[in-house]
């Protein structure tokens, strides 16, 4: 066969039409084997070209820990892989891994694959080691009342120096870190800071408000005595606060309670209690009454001739009035009382006193409205009686209704009906409710009358 071969490409310049008519077909099967052998080594040379990939980690990626993972994948499998100049091993499908330490700052990671007759290929990554700090607690801007208190996070790396204040403070292994730091009355700059191996400084800042606290348990903001003494009672925060009451230092606990005895005169008296520091912070406490109405709605439209207002005030004692008239007040402090209403706008003014005196007083718009509708018979009804009886309802009995210019009768619930006289075809009925002083409401609805045959 091969000497076969051989003779036929020995004749190949030969024009086909001189070969024998048993030679042509065997050259052109040669030519076609040849041909196929050729495009399938190339095709195989394409499937077997160097690929490699990298899936982790990303380039200029940011990371706090020392050591990171290079990954990715290879093909073919048989291809040699080295992360910075170390081998790895590959898998059967040609992933690979491998652990690279990395030092603060940047850090260059060169990955490599190489295989027989082909050119290698190189991937070149960066990976940023930073050092991280979180502060935990205290929130910033944050107001606090006691003092000292403790300023706590985290960092990154646990070898890292941590200062709170220029202070350093001991870093566990997981690098956690807390410190007690004294605070002065208003503002307060906590600066929290962390450096390892020469690397720049990580800063946090946060601000702190240390207020000051003072509560009053008695007496009640407006109080009605026969007495000639009064207990003035509460709680101050920080305890070495000092109090005074009306100018005068009163002594306070060790958790920070305060009591006194006031002298009262005739009539009105004001108690003034001060609490102050070396900082001098003053607090005044003033108690306010509050006073809500639920119903009606302001400006909005109601039928009744009267109505209930109702609400609630934050102190029962207190005299509650609407539109002049004393209100009944519970012990949770709502309230409620009817007022009568004229046809249009209604002003309703609630109003609270105590000891004679208007404390709180709200305003609401109250609209009365007339209203009619017709029940019977619907609109565009086709009728066959003649004539027919119109009826609906009024919101004031008081009203007067006519239904195409004839009066009907209205009862005590509102209700009336009358009838009409109808043409034969399309009859539009009128239906008018007036009251005194008062714009006429009107309805109309359209009946189809169809005499019977």
């Amino acid at each position: 066969m091969t000497g076969l071969i051989s003779k036929l490409l020995q004749n190949w310049k030969r024009p086909l039409f001189n070969l024998s008519h048993y030679q042509r077909p065997l050259v052109i099967a040669v030519v076609t084997i040849w041909l196929g052998v050729g495009l399938a080594s190339c095709l195989g040379q394409r499937n077997d070209l160097l690929a490699l990939e990298i899936t982790s980690p990303q380039n200029k990626a940011e990371v706090t820990e020392d050591l990171v993972t290079a990954s990715g994948i290879v093909s073919p499998s048989s291809a040699v892989v080295t992360v910075n100049d170390h081998e790895v091993a590959i898998a059967e499908d040609g992933t690979f891994s491998s652990n690279i330490a990395l030092n603060y700052g940047e850090n260059t990671i060169v990955v490599n694959a190489t295989v027989e007759g082909q050119e290698p290929v190189t991937k070149t990554l960066v990976v940023m080691r930073i050092l991280s700090l979180e502060i935990s607690s205290p929130q910033d801007k944050a107001e606090v009342a006691q003092s000292p208190i403790m300023v706590s996070g985290r960092v990154s790396d646990p070898a890292a120096i941590v200062t709170v204040n220029g202070r350093q403070v001991d870093t566990a292994s997981d690098g956690s870190f807390s410190s007690s730091v004294e605070l002065n009355y208003v503002k307060n700059n906590i600066t929290v800071t962390a450096t390892v191996n020469g690397q720049p400084p990580v800063v946090k800042i946060l601000t702190v408000n240390r207020i000051l606290v003072l509560e009053l348990n008695s007496p009640d903001y407006i109080v009605e005595t026969t007495g000639g003494l009064v207990t003035v009672s509460g709680t101050v925060y920080p305890p070495s606060a000092v109090v005074t009451v009306n100018g005068k230092e009163v002594a306070t606990t060790k958790d920070g309670r305060f009591s006194t005895t006031v002298e009262l005169g005739y009539g009105e008296n004001t108690i003034v209690v001060n609490a102050t520091d070396p900082v001098t912070r003053t607090v005044v406490v003033t108690r306010t009454l509050t006073l809500e109405v639920d119903s009606p709605q302001d400006n909005s439209e109601v039928t009744e001739s009267s109505i209930i207002v109702s609400g609630f005030v934050s102190d029962p004692a207190t005299v509650v009035t609407v539109n002049g008239q004393p209100a009944e007040v519970a012990e949770d402090g709502t309230f409620s009382a009817s007022t009568e209403l004229e046809y249009g706008e209604n002003t309703i003014t609630v109003v609270t006193t105590v000891d004679g005196r208007e404390i709180e007083t709200r305003t609401i718009h109250v609209t009365r409205i007339l209203t009619v509708m017709i029940t019977s018979p619907h609109n565009q009804a086709e009728v066959t009686e003649n004539p027919i009886a119109v009826s609906g309802f009024v919101s004031d009995p008081t009203a007067l209704v006519t239904v195409d210019g004839q009066e009907a009768e209205v009862a005590d619930d509102g209700t009336f009906s009358a009838s009409t006289e109808l043409k034969s075809g399309e009859n539009i009925i009128v239906v008018t409710a007036t009251v005194e002083g008062q714009e006429p409401v009107t309805k109309a609805l359209t009946v189809n009358y169809i005499p019977a045959e």
